[in-house]
């Protein structure tokens, strides 16, 4: 019987729910959707100014569109005057 606890209780912590993984953008599509050109993300990703981004395989570059919007939703302004510190 205590054998039948123990299977149990690992049946449930091994059940996790599944999250469906959305599509990457490459930086090209990146750059579309930010209405920048795609040299300015390469610019942005070597001083860390610009959004977040995946490296894979330490060659492809892309970008998840959750983080795009986190970017655009922080650089949100409403005055030109300087963010104060």
């Amino acid at each position: 019987m205590a054998k039948r606890k123990i299977a149990d209780a690992a049946t449930d912590d091994t059940t996790t729910e599944r999250q469906e993984l959305r599509p990457l953008l490459t930086a090209l599509q990146a750059a579309e959707r930010l209405g920048v050109p795609p040299s300015k993300l390469e610019h942005w990703r070597g001083t860390g100014e610009g959004p977040a981004y995946i490296k894979l395989s330490g060659k492809y570059v892309r970008y998840a569109e959750e983080d795009l919007e986190a970017f655009v939703a922080a650089n949100r302004r409403r005055s030109t005057a300087p963010i104060p510190e």
